[in-house]
């Protein structure tokens, strides 16, 4: 019986085996009745319905939140994001929505908690993930959870108690021209001049792995960059050395017969190379076997700008050189000419390359001999850190 002044509407009651009165709700949804429940009293039953009225009131009552098991399937949410995302880096998206679907696979809304969340990170981490990139891992989750939260299919993001972790914004990492020669030895005669050529134009992964020949002008001296992080076109000056890297792999390529439109091709010659598989069998083995702590793919990034500095370029040439986007750098920049910029990217090919004959330096009275070598080691530090640190290159 409904108390006074209140009508219990859309409530039902049936008895179980045992006799037992259950209480189920009957709404009107998507075009169709519905039942939801059983309750085990008409108290809960009652606050069900006037939660659901007031989901409908404002167009945030999803039934499969109540039916079929309760909440959506995350891998649904997972692949209707990577089908429609809208960021800079659609392929770095989707990337991340195809590797926590595999990870999360099975699993409903309600049941992603913080502990699966502390777990994924935990693994990543124990993968030897650099901290910037896990962070990056578990913020493309997130934003996923907090549409899902938004659209009223999730009652609150478990991220708010989960403790992400922390990146440091220390010194930045860049190698020494003895850890360089020590890492291109390792990863040997074919995958040394890869990394070779990061450090020589500051290519991040994504953008080397991508390369196609038709963006590569050897004779000019510039690779094209249809897609990057800043989600425009970009340009990428070459000194002599890189373009003797490319075109070295160039006749490889022509003396194996090998036609793809890739610099750096899959088995399939359709593709380009997984960079992430690359990175995980070739080059990240190669790190750790010579203990580079510290070390990954955009320290090489880090390495061509250190030089940059570390051969007297303005921090002018050095953002240029690195395509840096902010509105105040390109305005700041745009004066520097091509002619220029050639000129100081060929510093970092040279870098270290004057070390083959000994200087004499004078200190007072007393005249000793160092070799050019030591005395970039000895001022790496000081002028590196001018260029600031973490990842934000």
């Amino acid at each position: 019986m409904a108390r006074a002044g209140r009508k219990d509407r859309g409530l039902l009651a049936k008895k179980d085996s045992t006799g037992k009165p259950l209480w189920y709700v009957r709404l009107y949804a998507e075009g169709r009745d519905r039942r939801f429940g059983a309750f085990k009293n008409k108290t809960e039953a009652r606050d069900f319905y006037e939660k659901a009225k007031q989901e409908q009131k404002q167009g945030r009552f999803f039934p499969e939140r109540y039916q079929r098991g309760g909440y959506v399937f995350v891998e649904e949410l997972l692949t209707r994001r990577a089908e429609t995302t809208t960021v800079k880096n659609p392929a770095t998206e989707k990337y991340f929505m195809t590797w926590w679907t595999a990870r999360l696979k099975g699993l409903r809304l309600n049941h992603v908690t913080p502990a699966v969340i502390e777990n994924a990170q935990r693994d990543l981490l124990a993968k030897q993930y650099a901290p910037q990139t896990v962070l990056h891992y578990l913020k493309a989750l997130r934003h996923v959870l907090n549409l899902a939260v938004r659209n009223g299919q999730l009652e609150s993001n478990p991220f708010a108690r989960v403790q992400l972790v922390k990146v440091k914004n220390g010194k930045t990492r860049f190698l020494s021209l003895e850890e360089e020669t020590r890492l291109l030895e390792k990863l040997g005669p074919i995958y040394g001049p890869w990394a070779r050529l990061a450090i020589l134009t500051g290519l991040r992964l994504g953008e080397q792995f991508k390369l196609r020949w038709a963006d590569a002008d050897l004779d000019r001296g510039l690779i094209v960059l249809p897609e990057t992080k800043a989600g425009t076109v970009q340009y990428v000056r070459l000194n002599e050395e890189a373009r003797e890297i490319l075109r070295t792999r160039q006749i490889q390529q022509m003396n194996r017969n090998v036609t793809s439109p890739w610099v750096y091709p899959s088995d399939t010659l359709a593709t380009p190379l997984d960079q992430r598989n690359f990175y995980a069998r070739t080059f990240h083995p190669a790190v750790l076997a010579l203990k580079l702590e510290g070390v990954g793919w955009h320290t090489l990034r880090h390495t061509f700008a250190s030089r940059l500095a570390m051969s007297g370029q303005t921090e002018g040439t050095i953002a240029t050189l690195l395509r840096h986007t902010t509105n105040a750098l390109v305005r700041r920049y745009a004066h520097l000419s091509p002619s220029y910029l050639h000129a100081a990217v060929e510093t970092v090919a040279a870098y270290g390359k004057a070390t083959l004959k000994p200087e004499p330096i004078s200190s007072g009275t007393v005249t000793g001999t160092v070799t050019r070598e030591r005395e970039l080691e000895e001022n790496d530090t000081q002028v590196a850190e001018s260029i600031g640190a973490g990842d934000g290159i």
